[in-house]
């Protein structure tokens, strides 16, 4: 397994999103993925900088009961994520909804479906949002910055949480201390 092999494999499928979950490779272990705190992916400890690769993995990106895998039609590999694999890095004030976009170029609707959680990551709590396919992004600091800033100026708290209104659902970003 390598990551021309992988590149290979998805010719053809780089336009959407892959079928992924209809695809059930055999598991390839050996090499090792990972995406970082910061969303950073690294392949054997070596940062990929091709963004044009990334942004394809990020396509066949896969989350299983036991973790994070990129799928092809052939092969199926681990990919350690330490928060979540797609990074919120801008975002889009909309008359009844809030439009996230995330470092892949893919943008979503706030919405029942694609919803916020608080999860606990190193002893503090962390803005998490549903961004498609039962994967998860994070919040760019400066991002959840600016978006804690248009809670607190609209007053979008109820009993301590933070949230943002969308799609006629509240989308909690944080707990006020």
């Amino acid at each position: 397994m390598s990551i021309s092999k992988i590149e290979e494999d998805l010719k053809g499928h780089d336009k959407d999103f892959p079928p992924v979950h209809l695809w059930n490779p055999e598991l390839c272990e050996g090499q090792e993925f990972h995406i970082d705190r910061n969303g950073n992916w690294l392949y054997n400890d070596s940062p990929i900088k091709n963004y044009k690769l990334t942004k394809l993995f990020s396509t066949v990106l896969r989350k299983d009961i036991d973790g994070y895998f990129l799928v092809t039609p052939h092969e199926k590999v681990p990919v350690k994520v330490d928060l979540a694999p797609y990074k919120i890095i801008d975002y889009k004030i909309l008359k009844n909804s809030i439009c996230l976009s995330t470092n892949f170029d893919y943008d979503f609707i706030l919405n029942k479906t694609n919803t916020t959680k608080l999860i606990e990551h190193n002893n503090i709590l962390v803005p998490i949002v549903h961004v498609r396919d039962n994967i998860d992004g994070f919040f760019d600091r400066n991002i959840y910055y600016n978006l804690i800033n248009f809670a607190l100026e609209n007053k979008f708290v109820d009993n301590d949480l933070l949230y943002l209104p969308s799609e006629n659902s509240n989308h909690i970003i944080g707990k006020i201390a």
